[in-house]
């Protein structure tokens, strides 16, 4: 890259290339989308391109990475919030589908079979590592607070795959108009595994 540029000049370049490779994997597909796809819709050379990301697959890396990361801050945020565990749950599933749906790219890049290898990249292991405990701690803070019994991280995984089979079902357009709608097949989803979770004394008291 160019020996000019600031290190936050350099930042602001990159988040600019991952802002464009995301909008192109989602619409062309991964393996339809070259480096110089991307640098012809930034107005660049290739080689311009490169000076900042050294092939498709590290690029690919990074904005996947950068995906997951905004995905984790808003669950993060969420989780945090205020109100009981019960609240802030609902919040972190909330947080969940918000995000889905406002950034459809972003979605489907973190869920995309084509995959880099996480141990070439490290910015990439540690957003998979972040993304996964993001969605099991609030479940570890229902499990310690006595509303759930069982393993907080398993859980946490069939919450997760009830939520993202229920928002690949809607991006896809599977749900028919005059069946069940969205948000009433994951609260149903929720409601049952939760009702499952839940130790004998505080069935029912949910709120």
């Amino acid at each position: 890259m160019p020996p000019s540029l600031s290190s936050e000049q350099v930042l602001e370049a990159r988040a600019r290339i991952r802002a464009v490779a995301e909008q192109q994997f989602a619409e062309r597909g991964i393996e339809q989308t070259s480096m110089r796809s991307i640098a012809q819709a930034l107005g660049w050379t290739a080689t311009a391109l490169y000076r900042y990301y050294d092939s498709k697959e590290a690029l690919l890396a990074a904005t996947r990475a950068a995906a997951l990361d905004r995905l984790s801050a808003a669950l993060e945020a969420a989780q945090q919030g205020p109100g009981d565990v019960w609240d802030r749950s609902r919040a972190v599933g909330q947080a969940y589908v918000d995000f889905a749906f406002a950034e459809p790219a972003a979605y489907g890049l973190i869920f995309a079979y084509t995959q880099p290898h996480e141990d070439a990249y490290p910015e990439l292991a540690a957003a998979n590592a972040r993304s996964r405990r993001t969605l099991v701690a609030y479940v570890e803070d229902l499990v310690q607070a006595g509303q759930l019994e069982g393993d907080p991280e398993l859980l946490g995984h069939v919450y997760w795959a009830a939520m993202h089979g229920a928002v690949v079902l809607q991006m896809s357009g599977k749900l028919a108009a005059d069946g069940p709608g969205f948000d009433a097949i994951r609260r149903e989803g929720a409601r049952l595994i939760t009702k499952g979770a839940q130790p004998a004394s505080t069935r029912g008291r949910r709120r």
